[in-house]
């Protein structure tokens, strides 16, 4: 039995809310990692607080939060690592309302106190009116430490900025305005990013969170056929949106990972993906004979994240240039997957990729595939990243076992783009394609297409 085909024997074990049966000793050890990593200052974690969107699939807890805590409903309580003790506390909010509360580690207001301590297996759970007196009290006792205090990766960085023009404090994002709060407060301790240091712990995945993973893209690549399915000329990106989202949802998922991105003709350029993020319309746009559509999706399971795609002629049928730039690109990217494994590093991925443009160049015979060729060996898009709580977590420096990324270079043809993706778990015998087997090849994704469209 093959590693890939272990981990999706097990996910089928692991109900689809999440890791709250798992208990509380994955997230006390990770605690423990972070406490050493922290030697002597102070991590504070902050969860989300409020109820989800209106048009959101559920509440979304912090990753990081809910990945050192186990609380992935728990409402605007702290967790505070301490370096020095080795201990954490969190300091819980009051319940609001009458309303009778979930259970266990799935609380949305956690009781303070010995119960909680055991069965978070956390040192102290106290009321959240008690953290300024428990800082200040650390910080009379040491005034040198640091406090760390999470960003929000890329994640973070797509919540905005201040929002307001300098001199006034900031409104919208999240971080910013925690990290305000505890600096008008505490201005004269130091304060740092703990985000790259969290990154890096969360980097290396569980054997559950390997198998979270396995059963997201599993889902995610049922949904991918149902978009592919739905794709034809005269249709909406949107139209074929919600189709994606309906197909995650029968397969058990709890949400999306994205808002797909069907970006289809123009809207597929590397240059408008995320111009739709700044558009209420999302780029919608009606697909035409001709078009390629970039069908790149992700679907929930348990929190963790699927993240995949191909690229989709709209008429079933890539045009010749289209259908050669698209084999040089899987052919470059393929070279770049085989190049995975314990102690390689991007470049490594990158140099296999170019190497084999370079070695297979000289067979393009149309213009498109001569573009594509050129394109990728000077000035190509390698985009590589990784995947769990979060839908980019950081790549690593250096490859290890239990890494899992997704690979997703692209290449521009004729003002349009053509892309590729798996999510890809790093082996200490080399690596594995989390998700079910989905076509790379031109004349192959064409054969599927043929057999799955009305």
């Amino acid at each position: 039995m093959t590693a890939r085909f272990r981990y999706l024997w097990f996910y089928l074990a692991i109900p689809a809310v999440g890791f709250g049966q798992t208990g509380a000793a994955p997230f006390q050890t990770r605690r423990q990692t972070a406490a050493e990593k922290a030697a002597g200052d102070i991590i504070l974690l902050h969860a989300n607080s409020g109820m989800k969107h209106w048009e959101e699939a559920g509440f979304h807890q912090d990753p990081n939060f809910y990945y050192f805590a186990g609380l992935r409903n728990a409402q605007g309580t702290i967790l505070a690592i301490d370096g020095t003790s080795k201990e954490s506390w969190l300091f819980v909010r009051l319940k609001m309302g009458r309303d009778k509360d979930l259970p266990g580690l799935d609380a949305v207001f956690p009781l303070a106190g010995s119960e909680s301590e055991a069965a978070f297996s956390i040192e102290h759970v106290v009321p959240w009116s008690e953290f300024v007196a428990w800082l200040d009290a650390r910080q009379s006792a040491n005034p040198q430490f640091t406090l760390y205090l999470d960003s929000g990766g890329q994640t973070g960085r797509q919540m905005g900025d201040a929002g307001n023009p300098e001199g006034l404090a900031p409104v919208f994002n999240p971080y910013l305005l925690w990290k305000n709060s505890v600096h008008s407060r505490w201005p004269a301790l130091a304060i740092k990013d703990a985000f790259p240091m969290l990154d890096e712990i969360r980097q290396v995945k569980s054997t559950d969170e390997i198998a979270a993973l396995c059963k997201a893209a599993a889902i995610t690549a049922q949904a991918f056929w149902a978009a592919a399915a739905a794709i034809a000329p005269g249709r909406a990106q949107r139209q074929i949106e919600g189709e994606v989202l309906r197909a995650c949802l029968q397969a058990g998922s709890n949400g999306p990972s994205l808002r797909p991105w069907i970006r289809s003709g123009p809207n597929s350029l590397g240059s408008a993906l995320f111009a739709a993020f700044f558009d209420s319309t999302n780029l919608d746009r009606v697909t035409k004979a001709g078009d390629i559509v970039r069908v790149d999706l992700g679907c929930d399971s348990g929190m963790y994240k699927g993240d995949l795609g191909r690229t989709v002629p709209v008429t079933g049928h890539f045009d010749v240039g289209q259908k050669e730039a698209l084999d040089l690109l899987t052919g470059a990217y393929l070279a770049g997957v085989d190049a995975m494994k314990e102690g390689a590093v991007r470049q490594d991925i990158i140099k296999a990729g170019v190497t084999y443009v370079n070695e297979h160049r000289g067979g393009s015979k149309t213009a498109a595939g001569q573009k594509a060729a050129e394109q990728i060996a000077t000035n190509g898009q390698w985009p590589l990243h990784g995947l769990g709580l979060d839908m980019a977590d950081g790549f690593p420096r250096v490859l290890h076992a239990g890494n899992v990324i997704c690979f997703e270079p692209g290449v521009e043809v004729d003002g349009q783009m053509l892309f590729v993706e798996d999510t890809i778990l790093i082996t200490v015998n080399g690596h594995e394609i989390l998700n079910p087997p989905l076509p790379y090849w031109a004349a192959d994704i064409e054969r599927e297409l043929a057999k799955r469209r009305p």
